[in-house]
């Protein structure tokens, strides 16, 4: 049976990911003999190992340096229309007057909050924000809150689901009206190097569900609403460099 990790990382994409490739493996009648391993690796390294392990897939950051060095087939066919590097702010609620349309060099004066092994951190780092870099996303929500950092950078599909798995945490907390973040973060398939066979499929199936528009229908099913409720088009655009991002992208 193959197995599709799908830890570290907020429900919201466990769920979307989840659906397409049950999506894309049900065009060969593969889907049913899947199954699903959600386990959280709170170290890089541990995540780094997860296809020498035996998982058979996964979903990560094109250019993840957690798999640097390892052997896998990278598929490389963005699966999620740029969203994720598409960023807003998570902030407490008494000072979102503080953010309104703040410009880059302010921002990086302030303290960014990371969940330790997201990929978000080095990006960050690597255009100058102050980033403190710690613990799991629960905790970074609760540093949030006793303010010993100043916001989170969240992806516009997965903010308000976390400020909703969240209430103890987030009653205190909203998403900034005024900002967006912007960067290349192309999310694709790493699967394991001796299932070459199951990156065929992936690679086919995609391009076929983008030709019947069942790829782009997905994709707002789960995303479609929250992307209107955030107005982007009238935000103050953040332009970032990602240099983790390789050549093809």
């Amino acid at each position: 049976m193959d197995t599709f990790w799908n830890g570290n990382k907020t429900a919201v994409r466990q769920r979307y990911e989840w659906a397409l490739i049950n999506l894309l493996l049900s065009k060969f009648n593969e889907h049913k003999s899947l199954s699903r391993d959600q386990t959280d690796y709170p170290n890089a390294e541990d995540e780094g190992r997860v296809l020498e392990r035996g998982a058979s897939a996964l979903v990560t950051v094109a250019g993840n340096r957690k798999f640097e060095g390892r052997s896998f087939i990278e598929v490389k066919k963005p699966l999620c229309f740029g969203l994720l590097g598409r960023r807003v702010l998570v902030v407490k609620d008494n000072r979102v007057n503080e953010f309104e349309h703040l410009n880059q060099a302010a921002l990086k004066k302030m303290k960014l909050g990371v969940p330790a092994t997201w990929v978000d951190a080095e990006l960050f780092r690597a255009n100058d924000y102050h980033v403190v870099e710690q613990g799991s996303l629960e905790q970074m929500l609760a540093w949030l809150n006793e303010e010993k950092v100043d916001y989170l950078s969240l992806g516009v599909a997965e903010a308000q689901d976390v400020l909703n798995s969240y209430p103890e945490y987030s009653q205190d907390l909203t998403i900034e009206t005024t900002l967006q973040l912007n960067y290349p973060f192309p999310l694709v398939f790493y699967v394991n190097q001796r299932q070459p066979e199951l990156a065929d499929m992936l690679s086919r199936a995609i391009d076929e569900i983008r030709q019947t528009g069942e790829f782009e229908a997905l994709y707002k099913r789960y995303f479609g609403k929250v992307i209107e409720q955030l107005d982007l088009p009238n935000r103050t655009q953040i332009h970032l460099h990602n240099p983790l991002v390789p050549e093809g992208y």
